[in-house]
C-alpha cells in the first residue's frame, strides 16, 4: 500500500520543526482514515494541535532550543481516506524559536500548503516557510518557495532557490548561534 511508503516518510523525513509540517499530511490523513469515506467526493477535514521541540545543545544548535507551537491544517483528501490518491493541505503554523541560553526569541507565523500525489509518490510544499519576527517586531529572515520530496524516501527532488531546507542552518544563526556541527 503506497501509504505506508508515505507514513515512513513522514515520520523519518525532514529535520526537527519541519519535520512537524509533513507530519501534519500524515495526521490528516489519518484521522479520516478512521471514518467511512464517501465514494467519488473528496473528505475535508480540519486538524489542529500543539505541542513544543525541546532539543539540547549540539543536537540542533550550540545551544538548547526550545519551540512551542500550533498548527491549524485544512485537508482535502481525495480516494479512499485509508490509501489516498491525492492529500491537500492548507496550513497555518504559529511558533516561537527560543534560544534557551540567552531567552532570545523570534517568533513566526506561516502558510503553506502541502500535496501528497501517490500517483508520483511526492509531496510537494509550496508557500512562506521562514517568516521570522523579533519582539519589536521587525523581520529577520523570510524564506518562501517551493520543495519536493520523494514520499517513500524523503530524499528532497527539487528546491526552490530562496527557500534552505536545512532548518539549523536557518534557525540557529538566528537566534545568535551555530548549528551544532559548525
Amino acid at each position: 500500500m503506497r501509504r505506508q511508503g508515505w507514513k515512513r516518510y513522514v515520520i523519518g523525513g525532514r529535520p526537527t520543526t519541519k519535520k512537524l509540517i509533513v507530519l501534519v499530511t500524515a495526521l490528516a490523513a489519518l484521522a479520516v482514515g478512521a471514518t467511512v469515506a464517501a465514494a467519488a467526493a473528496p473528505t475535508h477535514e480540519k486538524v489542529s494541535f500543539s505541542g513544543t521541540d525541546l532539543v539540547s545543545a549540539g543536537e540542533l544548535c550550540d545551544f538548547d532550543y526550545a519551540g512551542p507551537f500550533r498548527v491549524e491544517v485544512n485537508s482535502i483528501i481525495f480516494g479512499n481516506p485509508d490509501d489516498p490518491s491525492k492529500v491537500i493541505d492548507h496550513i497555518t503554523l504559529f511558533k516561537t524559536h527560543t534560544n534557551l541560553d540567552t531567552n532570545f526569541s523570534l517568533t513566526e507565523v506561516d502558510h503553506f500548503t502541502s500535496v501528497f500525489n501517490a500517483g508520483t509518490d511526492t509531496v510537494k510544499q509550496v508557500g512562506i516557510f521562514w517568516h521570522l519576527r523579533d519582539a519589536s517586531g521587525k523581520l529577520v529572515v523570510v524564506q518562501a518557495g517551493q520543495i519536493v520530496f520523494d514520499a517513500s524516501t524523503g530524499d528532497v527532488l527539487k528546491v526552490t532557490p530562496n527557500f534552505n531546507p536545512d532548518f539549523a542552518a536557518v534557525i540557529c544563526p538566528a537566534l545568535g548561534g551555530n548549528t551544532a556541527t559548525s
